[in-house]
């Protein structure tokens, strides 16, 4: 799967070089579809019991621009590609590269000695400014009742989690003999609805589509005109998701970068 993920660290560091309204040319730009890192599982080594977490997964990458920086399921970002202290269960195991380009891949850790397993079904996240998403877990094995925890919450009950935004979770399954299973599990992005018209339009031309500044015989790309802006929204959506844009002291809210986001998520859409 092609990501493009939250802004690498060193994108970030790139991004704050070109704050001001200093001229770029359409070559500066990175289309992360056809130029992305590929994420590769060298090397896994399952747990050795239940609640030993001794299990470890290596991962390197290839192509895009290093360096690269990797993480497994919803954690931080590392340098290195390998990630030890590791129970049974899923892992996703990410890569970012200096653009912000990525890709994912998925690998699995078996406990010998348990037949707990866990499976997870999830409805979308649908709003733009709050979560909505929901994802629902299901445990079997022979040692029931199970419990369930979110991220770094605390066991209990309840398999439902709700209120979820997009993006990449956390659960952890025990059963009665205390026995832990990891699940990477996923809300996905639904429609927002959010409109280029009523809530992209005005935040660009109040803020990025100024004169001198990102419009036709200035800096390139001319975000007043749709079809550039499409054709950039990615690199929108980082730079503004950095704050790296707009420039020149002016400052756009949390909300409207969050638009902004939800806008390109959508589809870059013409509504």
């Amino acid at each position: 799967m092609i990501l493009r993920k939250d802004p690498h660290p060193y994108l970030l560091f790139l991004l704050l070089a070109f704050a001001g309204c200093t001229y770029r040319t359409d070559a500066d730009l990175v289309n992360c579809e056809t130029n992305h890192p590929v994420i590769a599982i060298d090397a896994k080594t399952d747990p050795t019991g239940c609640n030993t977490l001794d299990g470890d997964i290596t991962v390197s990458a290839t192509g895009g621009k290093p360096p690269y920086q990797f993480k497994i399921n919803d954690g931080e970002w590392q340098s290195t590609g390998t990630f030890t202290q590791l129970n049974g269960g899923s892992f996703t195991l990410s890569v970012s590269d200096v653009n912000g380009c990525g890709s994912e891949s998925t690998a699995v850790l078996t406990v010998a000695s348990s037949d707990l397993a866990a499976t997870y079904t999830g409805q979308e996240d649908n709003e733009c400014l709050s979560g909505n998403g929901t994802l629902s877990v299901t445990a079997t094995g022979s040692h029931g009742p199970f419990q369930y925890k979110l991220g770094t919450g605390s066991f209990g009950d309840n398999n439902v989690f709700t209120g979820l935004e997009h993006g990449l979770y956390t659960i952890v399954v025990k059963d009665s003999e205390d026995c832990s299973l990891s699940l990477s599990a996923s809300v996905g992005r639904g429609q927002t609805g959010v409109s280029w018209s009523a809530d992209i339009k005005p935040i660009l031309e109040a803020n990025c589509a100024i004169s001198g500044c990102h419009v036709s015989g200035s800096q390139s790309p001319n975000l007043s005109d749709l079809g550039s802006v499409m054709n950039n929204a990615s690199l929108i959506k980082a730079r503004t998701g950095s704050r790296a844009m707009p420039p020149d002291g002016r400052s756009i809210t949390q909300e409207q970068i969050n638009k902004i986001a939800c806008w390109v998520d959508d589809g870059v859409k013409d509504n």
